[in-house]
């Protein structure tokens, strides 16, 4: 279970990632609106975080809310609501894939302008070392290699905050005047165009990218011998070690940014290693800092595949995405989904050529995964309000109650869809085509694709693994049974 809650809350690494938005918050409410902000998303998300641990001790299964929403819709709408929830998480995850990728290319790209003062990157050159990311995710999630993933998973929890750690003391010794409290606390600054309340909500996005993600672990269900029990505890553990770890370290960022300024010409474009290179005045110390968060960042995109290629897989057994006769197979050796896993790897390559191209469309695409996994999430608590609770396995290991839990439920739903509304906000105003928000419109073309996939194929299919059925996911755990049952 340590090595799930490893590739839960390595895709967050809310105590580093939270460092990378510094410069998006600057006119935003300024450090006040981050800080507070980050208190605001970390309690309303504990109300998703434990609406989604219901239900996944109710319906463990490797495909989560697609599979959720399945066994929670009448007989009428499951196929629908299945088919358009299946394709919004895999959209979801096939983007968060992209940008577990695409980080780490450019702090790397950042780690070499810091290091060599002459060089100017090229588009081009973030996208190799992308696809050289991409492939060694891939490499490591392959046979035989694969067996060393759970060191590596169970490691990064250490790794995280171990550079957490690095980056509280240090920032925190070398900095000798650190801004007043007033600036981390109280100077708002608004620099939006929107109101002072508005642009509060619209500067959410860092604090919710930090803080999400919880369907992540449920694609882990057939990895694990208790899942009912053990998926909750995963998702309630890494949601609580994210908040308990970022806060302080947004904290620390925030007293310790001694040239806020510099960060919106940051090297490589990238605050976290402006504010070090400012804190630190020292290369080298700086240059550690930024190898620890690559490496830790280099498990985020590990993880990542690992869990799209788990939920591409089931997915596939249900006949929901293009090739799923292919995708639904396992590896005979090593029960892994092999097929998933190439296909994924070169369609993230494929979505990364857009980088050379536009930044601001890549930023699109990002913004566009949120959109996608927090529509999932409330299709999910909304047919279980709707169609009751009571509906749910009563021996499920995490029981919220009746009346509490209905409230949690109705709390996570508002919540989530208002926060969806405000990711779709432009950042300032005017609106011109720089600072749109382009992601609802990535979005609406995402429904698009899925829509002409429906009526070109997949209205015309049965279910591929017609036994599937909740707490069904047992032929990947099953193949692995026998398999250690063999050694």
């Amino acid at each position: 279970m340590l090595g799930a809650i490893g590739i839960q809350y390595s895709l967050t690494c809310a105590p580093l990632a939270i460092g990378f938005y510094l410069s998006m918050v600057i006119g935003l409410g300024g450090s006040p609106a981050y800080f507070w902000g980050f208190i605001v998303t970390g309690v309303f998300q504990l109300f998703v975080c434990l609406a989604v641990s219901e239900l996944a001790s109710a319906i463990p299964h490797s495909a989560g809310p697609a599979y959720w929403v399945i066994s929670l819709a009448g007989t009428k709408h499951k196929r629908t609501v299945g088919y358009a929830v299946g394709w919004l998480s895999n959209a979801g995850w096939f983007l968060i894939n992209s940008a577990c990728v695409l980080y780490p290319a450019e702090l790397t790209m950042s780690l070499v302008e810091a290091t060599h003062d002459n060089y100017v990157s090229k588009a081009w050159h973030t996208y190799l070392l992308y696809v050289a990311f991409a492939l060694v995710f891939l490499t490591i999630n392959l046979p035989r290699v694969f067996k060393v993933l759970n060191w590596i998973v169970v490691g990064v929890c250490f790794a995280i905050n171990f550079t957490a750690l690095y980056l509280f003391i240090s920032l925190l010794v070398r900095v000798k005047t650190k801004q007043p409290a007033q600036f981390v606390f109280i100077e708002y600054i608004n620099e939006s165009g929107w109101s002072n309340g508005t642009v509060f909500f619209v500067g959410l996005l860092p604090s919710y990218a930090c803080l999400a993600a919880f369907d992540n672990a449920t694609h882990l269900t057939d990895e694990m011998e208790n899942p009912r029990k053990q998926v909750p505890l995963v998702i309630i553990g890494s949601f609580l070690l994210s908040f308990l770890t970022g806060l302080p370290m947004l904290l620390v960022y925030e007293f310790c940014n001694v040239d806020p300024i510099s960060l919106l010409t940051a090297v490589g474009g990238q605050p976290l290693m402006q504010l070090m290179i400012n804190a630190f005045d020292s290369n080298t110390m700086a240059i550690f800092g930024m190898v620890m968060i690559i490496l830790c960042l280099c498990v985020a995109g590990i993880s990542s595949l690992v869990s799209w290629s788990r939920l591409y897989w089931s997915s596939s057994c249900e006949r929901l995405m293009p090739f799923s006769g292919t995708m639904s197979k396992l590896s005979s050796r090593d029960s892994l989904p092999l097929n998933s896993l190439f296909f994924n790897t070169a369609l993230t390559l494929l979505i990364g050529l857009i980088s050379l191209g536009s930044h601001t469309a890549m930023n699109a695409l990002l913004g566009a995964a949120n959109l996608c996994l927090i529509s999932v999430i409330v299709a999910a608590l909304g047919l279980a309000l709707f169609r009751g609770r009571k509906r749910l396995e009563e021996s499920r290991w995490l029981n919220l109650g009746g009346l509490t839990g209905d409230a949690i439920f109705i709390i996570a739903t508002l919540w989530s869809l208002f926060i969806m509304v405000m990711l779709c906000f432009p950042l300032y105003l005017p609106v011109t085509p720089e600072y749109m928000n382009w992601s609802s419109v990535v979005f609406a073309g995402i429904l698009s694709i899925s829509g002409l996939y429906w009526v070109a194929v997949f209205r015309k299919q049965a279910p591929l693994c017609s036994d599937h059925q909740p707490g069904h996911s047992r032929e990947m755990r099953t193949a692995k049974r026998s398999k250690l049952q063999k050694e």
